[in-house]
């Protein structure tokens, strides 16, 4: 192997099919790139280039030449694992090629150069979009997406979402706090918070888009019917059903009518169609289970007889009481959020919760219980932390709003 005066290895890589394997071929080109990138200087670029663009020298057909070489290795594997772990094996490897040559070609480089970065590239998604439509069984749809190709869905996603705000922003037949929580769900702002995104988790997001965009004459009970059809169980749209299902449970006066009001929304939401094994956040229970459970929670309270209604005095004034929607477990994280940031500043935390606890009423209680308030402040658990970490996500959009 020759060594030029900088110390970078110029070796002119043989025609692709001499290679034995995708991966051999893969792991020479990534070897050749982290050599590159380790030098950390400012010729950094202009080297990555030089080897880039002897990489790709001399190859015709380049991309048809891995494609076959990944066809003949799955033709000559038999067992059905062997196979997952190849395909595997490719789709790791130009992923993290992809990762390294982006982190490149995210700056400003001259045309010629560029060309040539993006020739790579190009090939690299090639690859990827050949095993993902060919060998979708043995593809990693939990894997992660390399970043310039998640830019790409990003996108599309954005695209289609403002495509469809479009189409339903002067509509009357639907509520426009439902059209704001989709509206922000698909916002360039909230897709690009996320840092992590599975090919799974985009294709699950497109499709929905597509089956929003297809409705003719969408209304509340149609887009609601296709977000349980698509068991969209995203934090924000379960505390929308529930908002709307206590505002119409407190529009009634009775026992008797709170009951069966909620008993028609469990049957009208138990019988909505659903996809199986499908959903937005595979670590939450089904949309359809987390509603039903509260619902059938809220009648076993009402059956008991305390059922919501907001007291008055003797004035006929609503209670001094602070009413939400959240759940004890958030209430207690939020307020030790405040505490830890030193926006809440008591000496002592047991009075203060107490004090919470009589200010405020909860999504099913309107009297919290000051020692679940206190187990639940000092030991939050991990499906809480996540969902407020999405509210707070939430809230970064409506600042930007306001």
């Amino acid at each position: 192997m020759k060594k030029s005066a900088n110390g970078i290895a110029e070796k002119k890589l043989n025609d692709v099919l001499n290679f034995r394997s995708a991966t051999e071929l893969l792991q020479e080109w990534d070897n050749s790139v982290s050599d590159i990138l380790l030098i950390n200087n400012a010729d950094t670029k202009g080297h990555l280039t030089i080897t880039v663009a002897q990489m790709l020298s001399g190859q015709t057909n380049l991309c048809e030449g891995i494609q076959r070489l990944i066809l003949d290795e799955m033709i000559g594997t038999a067992g059905a694992r062997d196979k997952e772990q190849f395909i595997r094996m490719v789709q790791l490897m130009v992923t993290r090629l992809l990762d390294k040559v982006s982190s490149v070609t995210e700056n400003m480089l001259p045309p010629q150069e560029q060309e040539v970065l993006t020739a790579l590239t190009q090939m690299l998604l090639q690859t990827i979009y050949f095993t993902q439509e060919f060998f979708g069984t043995y593809f990693d749809n939990n894997g992660k997406i390399p970043a310039f190709l998640c830019s790409i869905y990003r996108k599309e996603i954005v695209k289609l979402g403002e495509k469809f705000s479009d189409a339903i922003s002067q509509l009357q037949d639907v509520n426009p706090a439902l059209i704001q929580l989709i509206n922000e769900h698909f916002s360039d702002a909230v897709w690009t918070d996320r840092k992590h995104c599975s090919y799974k988790h985009f294709h699950y997001e497109r499709e929905l888009l597509q089956h929003l965009l297809k409705e003719n004459k969408p209304t509340d009970i149609s887009l609601r019917g296709l977000l349980y059809y698509f068991n969209f169980n995203c934090s924000s749209f379960v505390i929308y059903e529930f908002e709307r299902l206590i505002e119409l449970v407190t529009q009634l006066q009775t026992k008797s009518e709170k009951i069966s009001a909620l008993r028609t929304e469990l049957k009208i939401i138990n019988q909505l169609p659903a996809r199986l094994n499908y959903s937005y956040d595979e670590d939450m229970p089904s949309l359809r289970e987390q509603v039903s459970t509260w619902i059938e929670e809220e009648i076993r309270y009402c059956e008991a007889g305390h059922f919501i209604q907001v007291p008055a005095n003797a004035n006929g004034e609503i209670e001094n009481k602070i009413h939400t929607t959240f759940s004890v477990a958030k209430l207690s994280l939020l307020i030790r959020l405040l505490v830890v940031d030193k926006i809440i500043i008591n000496r002592t935390i047991a009075p203060m919760l107490k004090t919470v606890s009589k200010i405020f009423s909860t999504l099913q209680r309107e009297e919290i219980s000051f020692g679940s308030l206190e187990t639940k402040y000092h030991a939050p658990d991990k499906a809480t932390i996540a969902l407020m970490k999405e509210m707070l996500q939430k809230w970064i959009v409506i600042l930007g709003k306001l």
